[in-house]
């Protein structure tokens, strides 16, 4: 779900779009991919702002268990 406004506490951090791609090694539609796909949660600030929380970030960079898979990538449609 997005939220219009995170809930600021001390400890929380956030970072951009791009910073995040950059974390996680990864291209910005795979960042898309993962919002869509409920994977990483963004925070909408105002119309053309997203964030998103570092630790929430961190985390996904971690996670190597057997239970996450990454979303299915977008087929091509082949030329004729």
């Amino acid at each position: 779900m997005d939220s219009i406004l995170p809930s600021r506490l001390s400890d929380d951090f956030f970072i951009s779009r791009r910073e995040a791609a950059t974390r996680l090694c990864v291209s910005l539609s795979t960042i898309d991919r993962y919002v869509a796909a409920g994977v990483l949660q963004r925070y909408k600030i105002g119309p053309r702002r997203t964030l998103f929380r570092l630790r929430d970030v961190e985390h996904l960079v971690r996670r190597d268990d057997v239970g996450f898979q990454a979303p299915a990538p977008v087929p091509l449609r082949p030329d004729f």
